[in-house]
């Protein structure tokens, strides 16, 4: 639980900065600047997966058979090592890092990247030896710490700030200021988090001492490599398609970084699904190793797997159905992307089954299939944003999003079924995901023939409650072996 909150309520204060920055950066500049903040944040977890390159789940692996302590202080000098050199190396070319990043008038800001990323860095190791040693309340201390900071810095340069500047114009804090605005307080806000985390770290970091063991090193980069791999492919599905967007798109520079701030928008409606998705991976895994060795295990990953689908369901309807309120999340000039939310939020819930999907490799050892999948996952975002992206603009970043994690469900399933079969009800699922979508589609011809909120709103209820009704004509006799809700089923 400890764990799940913190990093679901970590994601939540991170998530509902995007109706506070497109309600507060409303001009042209403005706009442009929270494109740039979702183009450099879409190359963030890339970096992230070379510099940590499978650590952390190597300590996790290894902590059992090998010394923790040589563990533990071999690893940490090896990312110690290779943090160091990335970063001198991010210092080193910082004008083309600066140039593609499109941050060329703030080539320093290549430097504060790395910085972030760096601690970052540093910061994983004691946070996997935080959860090794069941320390969950500090672990979610940390975390949410570190966000409120990360939160608190940038409302406050971006509310307060201009104010303050105003008040002594030749002041240093003035000319950091207008220097600075936009990009440049969310990266500093991003380094005062990473400070502050590292710091509450301390005491897990106190007793290392640099260490090279050779033996242990080989096993946890052998280990680690195909970890390394599958992140790239996972973050390649997952950002990239922001990234070519930026680079494909035939558009001045600060006119596409404006349209991927749109996208961007549409995408933060979207993710709220994603949140549903984390938490349920987060109670899900050691739920499914828990019960691996019953007799019945199949039967209730079936299960599992149809309730994962509704709840699902409910969670696209509850947003396509009354896009009339949840539109307003994002600032009036932000909206011209929301008509792709759907399609997004289709593919979180193709990413949802596949993660629910991913327990039969898991069980079964088989994890390089996740390399496979990732990488094929990988292959089909790359192709198709480079084909279509020049003609086509954001919408190819929705489908292609859409068409890859379509894929990766196939093939988790298609292989699952073979190595690992589990009887999923799938007519019965496919048929939810029908009514699903035939329910959506009504919804939106309604919103095509009448532009009366009040009509939309009637519309959406009523909807809502006609699957809820299906749901509950189907699985009546199950709901009434739920608990709490099922002494109210007759």
């Amino acid at each position: 639980m400890w764990y799940g909150v913190s990093n679901i309520a970590a994601r939540l204060l991170t998530y509902l900065l995007t109706p506070y920055f497109t309600y507060t950066l409303t001009t042209n500049a403005g706009q442009v600047e929270f494109g740039r903040y979702r183009y450099i944040y879409a190359l963030f977890p890339i970096m992230n997966v070379l510099y940590t390159y499978g650590m952390e789940t190597a300590f996790f692996r290894f902590s059992t058979s090998e010394d923790k302590q040589k563990l533990y202080r071999t690893q940490m000098t090896a990312i110690l090592l290779s943090t160091l050199f990335l970063t001198f190396l991010m210092y080193l070319f910082r004008t083309p890092l600066a140039n593609f990043a499109e941050i060329s008038d703030h080539v320093n800001y290549v430097g504060w990247c790395a910085v972030i990323i760096g601690l970052d860095t540093l910061s994983a190791l004691p946070f996997a030896r935080l959860r090794k040693e069941n320390r969950p309340r500090k672990y979610a201390m940390v975390k949410v710490t570190g966000i409120v900071v990360f939160v608190i810095t940038i409302v406050f340069l971006f509310s307060f700030g201009g104010k303050i500047a105003n008040n002594n114009v030749q002041g240093v804090f003035a000319r950091w200021y207008h220097d600075n605005w936009g990009l440049g307080f969310i990266l500093f806000a991003n380094i005062l988090q990473a400070i502050v985390t590292l710091l509450f770290l301390l005491h897990e970091l106190k007793d290392y001492r640099p260490a090279f063991e050779p033996a242990i090193l080989k096993k946890v980069l052998v280990y680690g490599y195909p970890i390394l791999i599958a992140g790239f492919a996972g973050q390649i599905n997952d950002s990239l398609n922001r990234v070519m967007f930026q680079k494909l798109y035939r558009a001045p520079d600060t006119e596409s970084l404006r349209l991927l701030g749109f996208y961007s928008a549409a995408l933060s409606i979207a993710v709220l699904i994603n949140l549903v998705i984390q938490a349920f991976r987060l109670a899900a895994e050691p739920f499914f190793f828990s019960i691996s060795k019953e007799g019945n295990a199949k039967e209730t990953y079936a299960r599992v797997m149809k309730w994962f689908v509704i709840v699902l369901a409910l969670m696209f309807l509850n947003v396509t159905l009354f896009m009339v309120i949840w539109k307003h999340f994002v600032g009036p000039k932000y909206t011209e992307a929301l008509d792709l939310v759907p399609v997004l939020l289709l593919s979180y819930v193709f990413l949802g089954i596949y993660y629910n999907l991913t327990v039969w490799y898991k069980l079964t050892d088989k994890t390089h299939f996740a390399t496979y999948i990732m990488l094929i996952g990988a292959a089909v975002t790359i192709s198709f944003n480079w084909l279509l992206i020049p003609v086509w603009g954001y919408y190819a970043c929705a489908w292609g999003t859409l068409l890859c994690y379509g894929t990766m469900m196939y093939l988790s399933y298609h292989w699952g079924q073979i190595h690992y079969p589990i009887p999923y009800d799938t007519p019965g699922i496919l048929k939810y995901l029908g009514v699903m979508l035939l329910l959506y589609f009504v919804q939106w011809g309604i919103t095509r023939l009448s532009p009366l909120t009040i009509v939309h709103l009637a519309s959406g209820l009523f909807l809502f409650a006609v699957y809820l009704f299906y749901i509950y004509t189907k699985e009546k006799e199950e709901l009434k072996r739920f608990p709490v809700i099922g002494k109210y089923i007759s």
